[in-house]
């Protein structure tokens, strides 16, 4: 199963990390890279991760739409609020958008490559 992470870090963790990742990099050392998604508060993420949000998530990995537009059909939402959240997940990198080049409209695919959220809060 594989899962992908949304944090909270307090301002301060988050620029301590940031700066040893910029000191390495100036040094050229290697660091490990932090994967996921992380926010400074909890109100932050509530707002990232929407109830319509996670729907839409859950909508691509059951579904497999092959365009926005028949994500937005299988959601019963309208395209451009659909569109507006693709815009947003895709962003934070929580859904991959593919042009679909042999399509007529040149659609762009939403696909899901991960099977769970783990959502990490620090105390």
């Amino acid at each position: 199963m594989k899962v992908i992470t949304i944090g909270i870090k307090n301002e301060t963790e988050a620029t301590r990390e940031f700066e040893e990742a910029f000191e390495a990099a100036q040094k050229r050392l290697p660091f490990k890279q932090k994967t996921g998604v992380y926010f400074t508060n909890l109100e932050a993420a509530r707002n990232f991760l929407t109830p319509k949000r996670l729907e839409l998530l859950h909508v691509i990995k059951e579904k497999n739409p092959k365009s926005i537009y028949e994500l937005a059909k299988f959601a019963h939402r309208s395209f451009p609020s659909v569109f507006k959240d693709m815009d947003v997940l895709s962003k934070h990198g929580l859904v991959k958008l593919t042009k679909e080049r042999e399509s007529p409209r040149r659609s762009v695919h939403p696909h899901v490559s991960y099977d769970a959220i783990n959502l990490w809060i620090g105390i």
